[in-house]
């Protein structure tokens, strides 16, 4: 069993689409995918983040296993979560990415916006991925501005001795702007970090899978 954590430089990057492809990747290498989006806010009716993942892992888990904390206001976890009298349990969210695990040849756990943003109190995603020792997946928008965002994030994770398997930068929008075509190499070389994939604007994960390398990305 191996785990990935797959963590945004910001909200709005493209995250779920790129761990969607990854698990669209994986199961076309052979391997059991499971996945888990531990907290989503943002949740009118059904979690749309945690649906997709499932539908692009063929994970068949019942939703309180894939997702156990679904908030309705579009807020950081903690906020959301006060604002309606529940309170995250951090150690349950542990034993279920562990139990998940278990189950499956790779299990890919999203996040909620970035590394700093907090689940409960100041108890931040940053510090879920340390305790149940998660290496990282970095997802960035290719625009401008997101090579300090990556280099930033790099060195928190790094600083808080998390292993960094690389990043990936996403196109969210039509329309790319002059950085998006050095953003990559230079993130790289700044950071020291593998570039996992460089995805252009796409409709659907299933056409951005082939694009990523997903080559020792798990496992070790």
């Amino acid at each position: 069993m191996s785990v990935l954590f797959v963590t945004g430089t910001d909200t709005g990057v493209g995250k779920t689409f790129v761990a969607c492809a990854l698990a669209l990747a994986f199961r076309a290498a052979g391997h059991r995918v499971g996945v888990m989006k531990p907290v989503e806010t943002g949740v009118v009716d059904q979690p749309e983040d945690a649906l997709r993942l499932a539908a692009a892992a063929g994970d068949r888990a019942p939703l309180d296993e894939i997702c156990p904390y679904r908030l309705r206001a579009p807020l950081a976890p903690s906020v959301a979560a006060a604002g309606e009298g529940v309170v995250i349990n951090v150690e349950r969210l542990l034993r279920a990415i562990a139990r998940r695990a278990a189950g499956v040849d790779v299990l890919l756990v999203e996040g909620a916006g970035g590394l700093l943003v907090p689940i409960v109190g100041a108890t931040t995603f940053l510090d879920l991925a340390v305790q149940a020792t998660l290496p990282v997946l970095l997802v960035g928008a290719n625009r401008l501005g997101t090579v300090n965002h990556c280099a930033l994030n790099a060195r928190v994770a790094g600083a808080a001795g998390l292993d960094v398997r690389g990043f990936v930068l996403s196109q969210p929008t039509l329309h790319a702007d002059e950085s998006s075509t050095t953003n990559a190499e230079v993130v790289a070389t700044l950071a020291g970090l593998r570039c996992r994939g460089v995805l252009p604007h796409l409709p659907d994960p299933a056409a951005a899978a082939a694009l990523l390398e997903i080559d020792d990305l798990v496992g070790g």
